[in-house]
């Protein structure tokens, strides 16, 4: 007798054998037993998870002698007829090899008759979406009011082609992914039942590949104990008889990357590729790893364990897989893992088009081997805000004998009021000329002197500068628009900006009524519809900049030698870089 593969062998047949449906299971079962069965079935999901299988159980549960049953027998001539596809009112039809109008047609033309033996005629179509727009069209009267002895099951793994008018009148069931425990946990049964020894890792590694597939993990199985023989089989002979990378290779791999061992990561990559791993496999299955550590990261991290959410939920690992992970990323500096999974990510996207993915994934090893992790702009922030801080709070340093006194400003200890200017200045008030054969200020400015607002937000400007370097670079960027005895208006050109001086007011009122000499309130804007009164000094370089391009170009425009190219060729300029 010829050899039958272990994914025809161990074929569910009975609703309880579907490996991770349950759903669907349950649903068919209590149709059946509460006379409720539909006339057609629309089952959709992933290659291999057992659409078909439960369209075979459903004829079976239909048709065996014991039946209508949820729990076909199995034994009698129906059951037997069926499973072996020999059953005349069973109709299995292959759609992607039957696609055009006439054979659908014909297929139909026996749907008016009654069924041979059995109650019901059960149509089965695999692969349905690939049937033409007329065939759907043939199909769709007789699926509306089809004959009572009629049940249609349609299989699909591409439910978003089924027509709208045809998923209407279908009962519509979405076959899961089986997880890779769930999956373990099966392959692991199947290889009892053939008394062959196996390490946990190993299945793991095959339910891994598989990917949700039952039928995939099947086959992977079965290329594995071919190879093995009577032997164990063992999660390296796996990883080398599957060409993917086993688990640890990446933990290896990851273990290089965070100490900062490129030769070590190069040799793994090298190694890997003498074992014949795939390397697009590998890359894969690398950034997958990452992404793990960095959930485990996460998740781990933070108070309470994550906030009671369970690891084994979020990561496809064993708790000793999972130890592992936690120990790795005990090594890595905080943000970092998210740095390497980017930088792997675009490696493993430019390699699949590349002929030589090696020489990528080799540098984009080494590149991850040097990555630092990158800081959060609001702690760079912080840093900036303590470090101003530290400056303002330290204390004056000694001035020795004939040395120039360092600025007053610059050192100014913290207080509750801003730090006066030198010599303040105000709208009615103008400091009098210094005395430069005595080296100092003659005194209070002058009465009936006026300083103008322009030279007023000049020295509030410098104020901040010597006290807060920060808020002198946001306010450079603000222009006064209107100013009068108790209120100011300053305009921001983005709405962050006004936000960031709305937070530090109370130090922006004091300095601005300290400046002015009476108390002010200070008003923040995004735009202005008119001319500013104070132009920023931003706006005033950029004018600046402007004005000198447009000087250098009309230079260039009136040189001579450009003149007189022009009248030799005939040309005129088309594009002045300055």
């Amino acid at each position: 007798m010829s050899y039958l593969v272990l994914a025809r062998k161990y074929r569910p047949q009975r609703f309880s054998e579907l490996v991770g449906q349950e759903h669907v299971a349950r649903t068919l079962s209590n149709a059946i037993a509460q006379n409720r069965v539909h006339h057609a079935f629309l089952f959709t999901g992933a290659r291999g998870v057992g659409k078909t299988s439960a369209a075979r159980i459903l004829a079976k549960a239909l048709s065996c002698e014991k039946g209508p049953t949820a729990e076909p027998c199995g034994v009698c001539d129906f059951c037997q007829e069926i499973v072996a596809g020999r059953s005349v009112d069973v109709i299995e039809i292959d759609a992607a090899s039957n696609t055009k109008v006439e054979e659908t047609k014909s297929v139909l033309e026996g749907v008016r008759y009654l069924p041979a033996r059995a109650r019901r005629k059960v149509y089965i179509i695999d692969e349905v979406h690939m049937l033409s727009a007329h065939s759907w069209n043939a199909l769709l009267k007789t699926l509306e009011e089809p004959p009572p002895h009629v049940v249609f099951v349609f299989a699909t793994t591409e439910v978003h082609k089924i027509p709208a008018t045809i998923l209407s009148r279908c009962q519509r069931f979405d076959f899961k992914l089986i997880s890779t425990a769930r999956l373990s946990t099966h392959l692991e049964g199947i290889l009892g039942a053939e008394k062959i020894e196996a390490t946990p890792e190993a299945v793991r590694l095959i339910a891994r590949q598989a990917a949700g597939s039952v039928r995939d993990a099947l086959s992977l199985l079965d290329q594995t104990i071919a190879y093995v023989g009577s032997e164990k089989l063992t999660a390296e002979v796996t990883a080398d008889v599957l060409g993917v990378a086993d688990r640890r290779l990446l933990v290896e791999l990851a273990g290089a990357v965070l100490d900062r061992q490129p030769a070590t990561a190069l040799r793994l990559i090298a190694r890997a590729v003498d074992r014949g791993v795939d390397l697009g496999e590998l890359g894969r299955a690398f950034l997958g790893f990452l992404r793990d550590l960095e959930v485990v990261a996460c998740v781990t991290g933070g108070e309470g364990g994550g906030g009671g959410i369970e690891l084994g939920d979020l990561v496809d690992a064993t708790p000793e897989e999972i130890a592992e992970a936690r120990a790795l990323t005990a090594r890595a500096a905080p943000g970092l893992t998210t740095i390497l999974f980017d930088r792997w990510a675009r490696a493993v996207d430019e390699a699949s088009r590349l002929p030589t993915p090696r020489l990528l994934y080799e540098m984009a090893a080494i590149d991850l081997c040097n990555a630092e992790p990158m800081i959060p702009l609001g702690d760079l922030l912080q840093r900036l805000d303590d470090m101003e801080g530290r400056l303002r709070g330290a204390p004056r340093p000694a001035v020795s004998a004939g040395a120039a006194p360092a600025p007053v400003a610059a050192l100014a200890p913290a207080a509750t009021k801003p730090p006066a200017v030198a010599a303040p200045r105000t709208l009615a008030t103008a400091a009098a000329p210094v005395d430069a054969s005595r080296g100092t200020d003659p005194g209070p400015p002058t009465a009936g002197a006026v300083q103008s607002l322009d030279q007023v937000w000049r020295s509030v400007l410098k104020t901040f500068e010597a006290s807060r370097p920060s808020l002198a670079a946001l306010l450079a960027h603000a222009e006064v628009i209107s100013s009068n005895s108790n209120a100011m208006s300053l305009a921001f050109s983005s709405k962050i900006d006004a936000d960031r001086a709305e937070k530090a007011r109370g130090e922006i009122d004091s300095v601005v009524s300290t400046a002015l000499g009476r108390p002010l309130r200070i008003g923040f804007t995004v735009g202005s519809n008119g001319p500013a009164a104070v132009r920023s000094e931003v706006g005033v370089e950029n004018d600046a900049a402007v004005a000198d391009r447009k000087t250098r170009e009309l230079e260039a425009r009136q040189h001579p030698v450009i003149r007189s190219a022009q009248d030799v060729f005939g040309a005129s300029l088309k594009e002045i870089k300055t």
